[in-house]
């Protein structure tokens, strides 16, 4: 019986005023920790707050804009959770 292959987990919550969020699996025979992470793309932003300007960090992967991205650790490929 073969192995299972094992992903690291990243959870992203969208940019936006919904909840909406998605989680990202990356192959840890292709990835190390610190590689899947570093798959999103930190950048500056500005927001508006009390007429002022002020900066945050967002995160983009595959032309998409994420608000937070959370590492969820490293799980089994039938622990997988397609939605």
């Amino acid at each position: 019986m073969a192995a299972e292959e094992k992903f690291h987990v990243i959870s992203a919550k969208y940019q936006g005023w919904g909840n909406e969020g998605e989680d990202f699996y990356f192959p840890v025979n292709f990835y190390s920790k610190d590689e899947a992470i570093a798959q999103f793309v930190s950048i500056e932003k500005f927001t508006e707050k009390n007429n002022r300007m002020v900066p945050y960090t967002a995160y983009e992967y595959d032309g998409n804009t994420f608000y937070t991205i959370i590492y969820r650790g490293i799980v089994d490929e039938s622990e997988l959770m397609y939605y």
